[in-house]
């Protein structure tokens, strides 16, 4: 019975990877907490987010990060993030040259959709 539960948790570990990684990708990104959109250039901001799947179920993966783009798109930073509890990330990331323009939430080198974009 407990090998069947640890092959069940492997399976679905499994599917959440590999649900990131896919063209249909049910992973969404929901930022927790706003971003501010005045910082300048090499002030640290606070972002955290939560990944959760189709169903709304906690989705935790490694090599989780947050690019920041500036509005004109010429310049970036990149932060990895830190995993706070089961699907919950933060990241003190780096507001680069230009300030905050776009701001994504990146995993296994994909895109994850953003339920609630950052407007600036």
């Amino acid at each position: 019975m407990v090998r069947s539960a640890g092959l069940a948790a492997a399976v679905l570990l499994i599917a959440a990877l590999s649900s990131v990684a896919s063209a249909g990708n049910p992973v969404r990104a929901t930022f927790t907490t706003p971003i501010p959109a005045n910082r300048s250039s090499g002030d640290h901001v606070l972002i955290s987010w939560k990944l959760r799947d189709a169903a709304g179920h906690p989705v935790t993966v490694e090599h989780v990060f947050v690019k920041i783009v500036c509005p004109t798109g010429t310049e970036y930073t990149t932060t990895y993030a830190k995993t706070t509890a089961p699907g919950l990330y933060r990241a003190d990331a780096v507001v680069p040259p230009g300030g905050i323009g776009t701001v994504t939430v990146r995993a296994k080198g994909v895109a994850i959709r953003i339920t609630n974009p950052f407007h600036r």
